[in-house]
Parts: structure tokens; C-alpha cells; sequence
């Protein structure tokens, strides 16, 4: 892995194939425990460079930069903020690919991203919502049908060589559809999920399901005895988007429903439009969560 990093690292920072920034601004309407308001926002605005290159003997480097951008009222506390949303370097070949850094890994990858299709709400409602994640080593590889992965967490905070958390998934085409499964497993004593400890986590995606004009998905998860479903439907540029959990120590079902619709406007142009609604389950109204949103995303470059 160390070799990995030395070789493609210095290729990829020589040669970007692609510089690219997306400006997406919005109004957000929202209310979170009684308290409503209105504001003018960035949802996730980015800009990064990506490449890759062939380094002879059937491998090619790669590796990726993307940030984030936020800002805020000028004349608040508040300040403005560039975050990552992507950093990593990798090599692949005929054995598949390894990359090192922050990205989406294997359980997003398998369970969680292929029904993550709402712009802005969704996981609201899950046992575990995995996204982009850092000091990761991540293998990803296939045969034939069958594309499988893991992922192994390193955090410099102890003495021990053995990963701190680790990830196992799998996915098999049948017909237009796809079965993903996979696993996240964490240190003894280390909280994660919906539990809050180190119990493993399982989860499973079903996709590619067409029923005439609508497209559907279908996901689920489970920890202990807390467990989550999920349904993603869509109709041309029309999605719904609805998530159940059920926490057995809280005893309650947070379940939350999302309607979006994708305008295209032109070239490199496109509106989206959200209407989320979050039922916490917490025997108050006000602990609820309620959004409308229109967000303008161009992509700059």
C-alpha cells in the first residue's frame, strides 16, 4: 500500500483530466422543534480535479480532490468554509482497484448508495447511514457478474496494527436487477449505529426493479434489534423516497418521506425541488422535521 500511494500520487497531482466546479444554491424552508425558518443557502457547492494514468504493466493510477463549499451571513459570527468531500489516491488493474483516502466506501457502495437518490434528504431514518468516510484502505474487484469489496478503517489513536473498523460487501446482477449485501464491523467498546456500540451491522439493496413507467428500489438494515426498510421509487424526473426505523431501546419509528422532482434547464443547468417530512415518533409535534427546498445548480466548468 505504501508503494501504491509513492507511485500514483506524483502521477495524478502532474496531470488532472478533469477540473470541475458545480455552483447549487437554494431557499430552504425548514422547521426542527418548533423553531421555522427561511434561508438562502449552498447545498453542497464543489469544485475538484480528478485523473488517472497508465503506468505501463496493465496498471493505472488515479486519485481525486473535491471540496465543498459553504458560506454564510458576512456580517454573522459565522464564517465561511471549504471542506473536503473527497480525497484519495489509488491504483487498478487486472485484480480490481485499491484506493486510500476519503470517499464513499464498500457498505455505502453496496447498501446505502444504490437508493441514495434524493438530492438532499435522505438517511434521515436509517441504522446507518454511511457516506464518505476517511483513513480508509479500500479493495474493490469483480468476476463476471459478482463485484465484491472491503474496506479497513486506520485511526492513529492507539498502539494496535489491526483495523479499527472494517467493511465487507458484495453485489450480483440478475437480469436489469441488482442484490447488494454488506457488513460494517467495529472495534470492541467503539459505538456505531443506531445501538450506539459495537454490535456488527447488516445491510442489504435491491435495485433496478421496472414496473412499467416506475422505477423502484428497495433497502434495509439491521443492528441488534434495531432495523430500518427503505423504498425509492421514481417516474421520469418525479421521485419518492420513504425510510422507516425501528429503535427497539427508544420504542419509537422515525419514519420520513421525501417527494423531489429534477428540471432540467438547459446545458450544464437544472432545478431541483424537495418536500421532506420527518416523523421522529417522540410523542411531540415539534420534535418533527419539515423542509421545502429550490435549489439552482449549474456546473461551472
Amino acid at each position: 500500500m505504501a508503494v501504491a500511494g509513492i507511485v500514483a500520487a506524483p502521477v495524478v497531482a502532474q496531470a488532472a483530466d478533469e477540473v470541475y466546479a458545480s455552483a447549487r444554491i437554494g431557499v430552504w424552508g425548514h422547521k426542527d422543534g418548533g423553531d421555522a425558518n427561511t434561508e438562502v443557502k449552498s447545498f453542497s457547492s464543489r469544485f475538484g480535479a480528478k485523473g488517472e494514468t497508465d503506468l505501463g504493466n496493465g496498471l493505472t493510477g488515479f486519485g481525486r480532490f473535491e471540496w465543498d463549499i459553504d458560506f454564510q451571513n458576512e456580517n454573522s459570527s459565522d464564517r465561511d468554509s471549504i471542506t473536503k468531500r473527497h480525497m484519495y489516491v489509488g491504483l487498478k488493474g487486472d485484480f480490481g482497484s485499491v484506493l486510500v483516502g476519503q470517499t464513499y466506501q464498500t457498505f455505502y457502495n453496496f447498501v446505502v448508495g444504490p437508493n441514495d437518490n434524493p438530492w438532499w434528504h435522505s438517511g434521515y431514518s436509517m441504522v446507518n447511514y454511511r457516506g464518505r468516510t476517511d483513513r480508509a484502505i479500500t479493495y474493490a474487484g469483480s468476476a463476471g457478474e459478482f463485484n465484491f469489496g472491503a474496506t479497513g478503517y486506520f485511526v492513529n489513536d492507539d498502539s494496535d496494527h489491526t483495523p479499527d473498523q472494517a467493511e465487507f460487501g458484495g453485489s450480483m446482477a440478475i437480469g436489469d436487477m441488482t442484490l447488494g449485501l454488506a457488513a460494517q464491523w467495529t472495534a470492541k467498546d467503539t459505538a456505531q449505529g443506531t445501538t450506539g456500540d459495537d454490535k456488527i451491522i447488516y445491510g442489504a439493496a435491491f435495485t433496478g426493479i421496472s414496473l412499467g413507467m416506475v422505477n423502484l428500489g428497495f433497502g434495509a438494515q439491521m443492528q441488534d434489534k434495531d432495523w430500518s426498510a427503505l423504498v425509492d421509487s421514481s417516474i421520469g424526473n418525479a421521485y419518492v423516497h420513504v425510510e422507516y426505523l425501528d429503535l427497539d431501546d427508544a420504542d419509537s419509528q422515525p419514519l420520513s418521506t421525501t417527494l423531489g422532482y429534477t428540471q432540467t434547464l438547459g446545458r450544464k443547468t437544472l432545478m431541483y425541488y424537495e418536500v421532506n417530512y420527518t416523523d421522529n415518533d417522540t410523542g411531540n409535534t415539534k420534535d418533527n422535521h419539515s423542509a421545502i427546498m429550490a435549489v439552482l445548480k449549474y456546473d461551472i466548468i
